[in-house]
């Protein structure tokens, strides 16, 4: 990405700083510039920092990743957001359909049997989807292996 230029050196002249680089920092420098990249140190600090700031800026990411890049990215989170929102409403669907189904078998229930199938349910739940401890889980191992 090199740095545009307006004008010429005569219109908008440099400004002279002096800085200190780490060796191997200035040999990576000393090979663009060999390389025939960039004329001068200058140049090529010019872009670096000009390359650099966009990164750190937020407002101009489109100088550092491009439009094209980011326009792919939005058409990539909005196709994961339709799925994502088709995942739920299809999870949402399914869910009724149970809860219609279930609620139409606890009509004919009794009491006690509803409380039964609550506890087994809790217990369902518990030994499959919730995290167990280490201890626990070393434990129902050992069981299982016995």
């Amino acid at each position: 990405m090199k740095y545009e230029k307006t004008g010429t050196e005569q219109d908008c002249p440099r400004t002279r700083r002096g800085f200190r680089l780490h060796p191997e920092v200035l040999e990576m420098v000393e090979r663009r510039k060999a390389s025939g990249e960039y004329e001068t140190y200058s140049d090529f600090v010019e872009d670096a920092i000009v390359f650099y700031n966009g990164v750190l800026d937020a407002d101009e990411n489109r100088a550092f990743l491009g439009d094209e890049i980011i326009k792919a990215m939005r058409v990539i989170v909005k196709d994961m957001e339709g799925r994502i929102f088709s995942h739920f409403r299809s999870q949402d669907i399914s869910l009724s359909m149970l809860a219609v189904l279930f609620a139409a078998n606890l009509s004919g229930m009794q009491k006690e049997e509803i409380e039964s199938l609550r506890r087994d349910a809790v217990e369902y739940v518990d030994d499959n989807f919730r995290a167990k401890s280490f201890v626990t889980a070393l434990t129902e191992q050992s069981e299982y292996e016995e």
